[in-house]
């Protein structure tokens, strides 16, 4: 009896420990590349350009100015010369590009590359509160200052470098690589991504891949992690605003007729903060964590590693974090409460609109359903408001498109930690879903926590060595992507920049 003890508990032992060092080994960087040659001085001054352009997306799309988009198009032609000669390109909707890079082989299906054209508008009163005017573009020994640079005009200008360089230097893509860049994602791109989309989709496009601008390379994610992490969003939240609303006898408020519409709303919107949909934590939420594994401490590797056996505890200790929280569940956030004209009269009428952000585990029907299960008042109307969507499909982190963007990533940031992860806002990779199931968010974007204040705030800035970097993984993804075999192809789809000169001279004469 006491050696099968022993014996259990060895096993146990050996079993947890087992499953620790293989989740702490990280992938081994593959050095056999050749670097991609850019001049980033004048890449940076390229970017400082574009950043002056006010591509400005406003809530009113009938307000958008459209003329900063032409100039930008013109500006991009102008810059990029050898994309413009070698890619088809195609304007979308008026202000939407697509660029085309057709591959030696056509049966192999497409890559997509996509971010967008448009900015958020300067919050008006704080321009004073920029160090620098945000559509100037300045450039100071260390950063790159302006609306833009960090969301994410400089995922469109260090795409077209990556292209421009690589073109420069005679790659030719065996796959065909496809370049998306919409006009009005900052307003849910009902015109640019979506309609480029649907022009894909109607001429049958199937995509291998789809990568969009997403999460970034953080520093300190969790204490305890010492190295960056570089968080891959496998899938999106979905949105859904639900408008609540009640009647009541009104009156004056000398002689009240009970329970008034304020209060009556009142107690549903408390029952439904303090019931929301339950944390679940596995699939996704369980892949990021074990992908963190290696960059973490031994006795937080022992637990993350063995979540079967932790599980319980770490989900009501992340819960009570509100990031890692939204994570593990759908949200359910108060945002609009009307009520009342006179401070003496009892309203016949109040209304609220409750914003949910809708965990993959969840859907629209199920939340309205939860809505009314937890409201449980007949008297309260439930009205689903315009703009909503559903939670997109989750990727796949086995496949070879996941494994040729972690290459990607890790031969252009060594030290960092891949780790597969949710999206909690909405991207335009939504509008792409038609085209393939695998769709990642990665933006390779160094960003501490006290950087993320800057996107869509105040003195948003982006530094010359980060930017080089983006241009080096979204060449390097393109390489790895649309070579069969990138380990032996590339050295032969390269050609020396000295020889692809000489040759243009010989041709030239």
């Amino acid at each position: 009896m006491l050696y099968s003890f022993f014996a259990l508990l060895a096993l146990f032992i050996i079993t947890t420990l087992t499953r620790t060092v293989l989740l702490s080994r990280r992938e081994k960087v593959t050095a056999d590349f050749r670097e991609v040659k850019v001049r980033l001085h004048e890449a940076v001054e390229r970017l400082s350009r574009a950043i002056q352009f006010k591509t400005i997306s406003r809530q009113d799309a009938h307000k958008i100015d459209g003329e900063e988009f032409k100039k930008m198009h013109a500006f991009l032609e102008e810059a990029f010369p050898n994309v413009h000669r070698s890619l088809s390109k195609e304007i979308i909707n008026h202000y939407s590009l697509m660029f085309t890079w057709e591959g030696s082989n056509p049966d192999l299906k497409p890559v997509m590359l996509t971010c967008h054209l448009d900015v958020v508008p300067v919050e008006p009163g704080t321009e004073q509160d920029w160090d620098h005017p945000p559509f100037q573009g300045k450039i100071t020994d260390e950063y790159i200052y302006g609306r833009g640079t960090m969301d994410v005009q400089s995922g469109v200008m260090a795409i077209l470098e990556g292209a421009e360089a690589l073109l420069e230097q005679g790659f030719s893509p065996e796959r065909t690589i496809i370049l998306g860049f919409g006009h009005d994602e900052e307003i849910d791109g009902e015109f640019g991504a979506s309609e480029i989309g649907r022009v894909l989709h109607e001429r049958g496009t199937e995509l291998e891949f789809l990568l969009d601008e997403g999460l970034p390379v953080v520093e300190e994610l969790i204490e305890g992690i010492k190295c960056p992490v570089a968080l891959v969003a496998i899938a999106e939240k979905g949105y859904l605003s639900l408008e609540l609303s009640i009647e009541t006898e009104g009156g004056h408020s000398s002689v009240p007729q009970g329970k008034t519409s304020i209060a009556r709303l009142g107690e549903a919107l408390h029952r439904l903060e303090e019931n929301p949909l339950p944390a679940k934590f596995d699939g996704l939420v369980k892949s990021t964590f074990e992908s963190l594994c290696s960059g973490m401490p031994l006795p937080l590797r022992y637990v993350f590693a063995n979540l079967w056996m932790f599980k319980g505890p770490l989900k009501r200790f992340l819960a009570t974090i509100p990031a890692t929280d939204a994570a593990l569940r759908t949200t359910t956030a108060t945002t609009i409460f009307e009520s009342g004209v006179k401070e003496n009269v009892i309203p016949t009428l109040a209304r609220a609109v409750v914003n949910f952000r809708i965990h993959p585990n969840d859907s629209l029907e199920s939340v309205i359903e939860h809505v009314r299960r937890v409201i449980n008042d007949d008297a309260i109307k439930i009205e689903k408001k315009f703009g909503f969507i559903e939670p997109s499909l989750v990727s796949s982190v086995k496949n070879e498109p996941f494994q040729q963007l972690s290459r990607s990533i890790r031969q252009v940031f060594p030290e960092v930690v891949v780790a597969p992860s949710l999206m909690v806002g909405a991207t335009d990779a939504r509008h792409y879903s038609a085209l393939t199931p695998n769709i990642y968010r990665f933006f390779p974007l160094r960003a501490e926590q006290s950087d993320l204040d800057r996107v869509h705030g105040t003195n948003e800035r982006l530094s010359i060595q980060n930017y080089g970097e983006m241009i080096q993984f979204y060449a390097r993804l393109m390489i790895n992507a649309a070579a069969v075999n990138p380990r032996t192809s590339i050295s032969a789809n390269f050609k020396p920049v000295d020889e692809i000169k000489d040759e243009r001279k010989v041709k030239a004469s």
